[in-house]
């Protein structure tokens, strides 16, 4: 044999020896050995360093434990030594994606593509990211294609994703029922078609489509407090106990729960603390640190404030007057609003209130980021926390220097990236900060921002709005949501020893209409007895605050702006101090305004009082005349006051931060 052929037949040899080394390395693999996959795969590069089929498995593997990084020069170099292979170019695109180089990514699926037209997968991840980054119509025909193609659940639902974005809410409903066709075990697809059935107004469907998420899996991250919240807002209070328990197990096990819901359901200030944490680590994660930015000495200091409600919301009503009373010889004020424009009355002060006023709706969260940057904001208030439409993934980005939670969201939010939340002594008792991630800044008198220039208009007859004349009106201007079983029995026995009277309520869906009907009867109370006062708009809502007697609070989550509202217009509230923030706050408004009296310690005392208030006229009166004489003089009411506290929060904050210090919670 010629040394030739002894050095063919050699080379055969190695190459079969190495063949089967890698079919057991892939056989580890797939059965989870990932160690010892890793080392032959290993082994087999070391030989020869452009075997393809080594470089892709392990670049896979390293993708498969989440190191993207380690994954991405592997599958480069398997992509171009196996360029032919669709593949190789489909896992390197998939690396790309995950380490955010879309534009890449993009570029890679599309070649895998030309390769082999009819790569379903392909399609469907193109349009995945362009999905991500909002580029819908483009998503769309990508998803379409790859339906053509491989008609598959994912596709189907992923069009679902970018029909709702684009506001084509049947279109999006169509997707998902084809998604759920095709596979009907899938919690996650019911599921996004409740959110969908949710915002058509086809409630009794979107319940149903929640009620399947749970049956398939209880654990279903927010699918329990979804179902959950829906009921409550109904008062469908049939399993009120049960769905109770279950939401504090699910908070106890990891389970993500919805922050916000879980406010109005929980009063434990420990538990709210791990429902936050436990959303945050599934939701906003945090993403990096800020630059940092020392100013100079002479320099404004810049702040931003961060809302989807700088419009006819409560916060825009709130904070209007304080953004008009910023001292802008000393604070630049920038809005970064990312709600809708309603083209209100509050909108527009508000818009002529900030210097700067960046309509950020159209962004993307990166984009929002960047510009928080490049406008230098070095303390970002974010007004929103978990409440519908606030976007904290910003806020996980670091996008300023410090960052604070205020008014909006009355809860730790749980986050390492938060570093302030903006309260008072009654709503955070100092033995309370451990149950907060954020540092505790106490403002005096109240943490409650109001503005003081609210007129009152004409007051209506009772008759207008379908109040009997010579009735007692307990009146209770609270979201049905916060309506527990507990508090309306203690409503019911009111109405019971107050004769002639009758609980004014407002009103909302119609189910729950005839749901508290019904719970008024179950008690012994004649239906015709709650009254219940539409929609109306915020300055006529807030003067027919003047036809009720007394405002009852709610709990476990309070009454907050609908608090100081009632107060505003001259009608008293009994309120009964909670253990948590959301069910402290009246307690705090009405030390705010001289009436620490009207805060009790127990139900049992709130039923004692209100009931005590509504047969003692006298007593009534004083409490009226009380608020009309001294209305704008409260501490709760004196806007530019409370906006000099902020102002000394937001200077103590950054003396802070220049120094070095870490955040520390301190007091006003």
């Amino acid at each position: 044999m010629s040394q030739q052929s002894r050095n063919k037949g050699a080379s055969a040899s190695s190459s079969l020896h190495s063949s089967a080394i890698l079919d057991q390395a892939i056989a580890a693999h797939r059965s989870g050995n990932l160690l010892e996959a890793e080392r032959v795969y290993a082994t087999v590069l070391k030989g020869s360093k452009t075997h393809s089929v080594a470089l892709h498995m392990l670049g896979l593997l390293h993708a498969q434990r989440g190191n993207f990084s380690d994954a991405e020069p592997l599958l480069k170099k398997a992509a171009r030594v196996d360029a032919g292979n669709p593949d190789v170019l489909f896992n390197y695109a998939n690396v790309l994606r995950a380490l955010d180089k879309t534009d890449d990514a993009l570029d890679w699926l599309a070649k895998a593509i030309a390769l082999s037209p009819n790569f379903a997968d392909a399609h469907l991840n193109r349009g995945a990211i362009l999905l991500a980054r909002k580029e819908l119509h483009g998503a769309i025909a990508e998803f379409d294609r790859a339906i053509a193609i491989a008609p598959s659940s994912a596709a189907f639902a992923n069009r679902g994703s970018a029909f709702q974005q684009l506001g084509q809410l049947d279109d999006a409903h169509d997707s998902y029922q084809r998604a759920v066709a095709l596979a009907p075990s899938n919690p996650q697809l019911h599921f996004v078609l409740s959110e969908v059935l949710g915002q058509m107004g086809r409630h009794d469907e979107a319940i149903g489509a929640l009620e399947r998420t749970v049956a398939l899996n209880k654990a279903f991250p927010f699918a329990l407090s979804k179902l959950v919240d829906a009921r409550r807002k109904r008062a469908d209070w049939r399993d009120f106990e049960r769905e109770q328990a279950g939401l504090d197990e699910a908070v106890e096990s990891g389970v993500a729960v919805d922050p916000f819901m879980f406010l109005h359901a929980s009063s434990s200030p420990a538990r709210q603390l791990a429902c936050a944490k436990t959303f945050v680590a599934n939701v906003a994660p945090e993403r990096g640190a800020a630059k940092p930015r020392t100013p100079s000495p002479a320099s404004r200091l810049r702040i931003g404030y961060m809302s989807a409600d700088l419009r006819n919301h409560a916060i825009g009503h709130l904070m209007v007057g304080v953004i008009e009373e910023h001292d802008r010889e000393r604070f630049e004020i920038s809005a970064i609003s990312y709600g809708p424009d309603d083209r209100s009355e509050v909108r527009g002060r508000l818009k002529a209130a900030f210097e700067r006023f960046e309509d950020v709706s159209h962004l993307p969260d990166e984009g929002v980021v960047e510009l928080i940057r490049r406008l230098d904001i070095d303390v970002l208030v974010d007004l929103g926390g978990f409440t519908a439409g606030a976007r904290p993934r910003i806020l996980a980005h670091r996008a300023a220097p410090i960052q604070v939670n205020y008014l909006g969201y009355p809860g730790t939010m749980g986050a390492s990236y938060v570093d302030y939340v903006m309260a008072d002594r009654i709503i955070v008792p100092e033995a309370e900060q451990k149950h907060y991630a954020e540092k505790v800044i106490y403002l005096p008198d109240s943490y409650q921002a109001t503005d003081a220039r609210r007129s009152l208009a004409s007051v209506p007859a009772r008759s207008e709005v379908g109040l009997p004349d010579d009735a007692f009106v307990y009146c209770a201007f609270n979201r049905t949501s916060k309506i527990t079983p507990v508090l309306f029995d203690v409503w019911m026995r009111l109405l019971a020893k107050t004769a002639g009277s009758v609980l004014w309520l407002l009103d909302g869906d119609p189910i729950a209409r005839e749901n508290l009907k019904r719970e008024a009867v179950a008690r012994g109370i004649a239906a015709e007895r709650i009254v219940f006062a539409p929609h109306a708009p915020a300055d006529a809502h807030l003067v027919r605050h003047q036809l009720a007697d007394l405002f009852l609070d709610t709990l476990p989550y309070n009454a907050h702006t609908g608090a100081s509202d009632a107060l505003w217009a001259g009608l008293p509230v009994v309120t009964c101090l909670g253990s948590a923030f959301a069910g402290r706050v009246a307690a705090s408004i009405l030390n705010a305004v001289g009436l620490p009296e009207l805060v009790t310690q127990s139900l049992n005392d709130y039923e004692s009082l209100a009931l005590r208030i509504a047969h003692d006229s006298e007593l009534r009166t004083v409490l009226k005349s009380k608020l009309a004489s001294q209305r704008t003089t409260w501490p709760l009411f004196d806007t530019a006051r409370m906006t000099r506290h902020i102002e000394k929060a937001f200077n103590e904050m950054w003396r802070r931060h220049c120094a070095g210090e870490a955040p520390a919670s301190f007091a006003v």
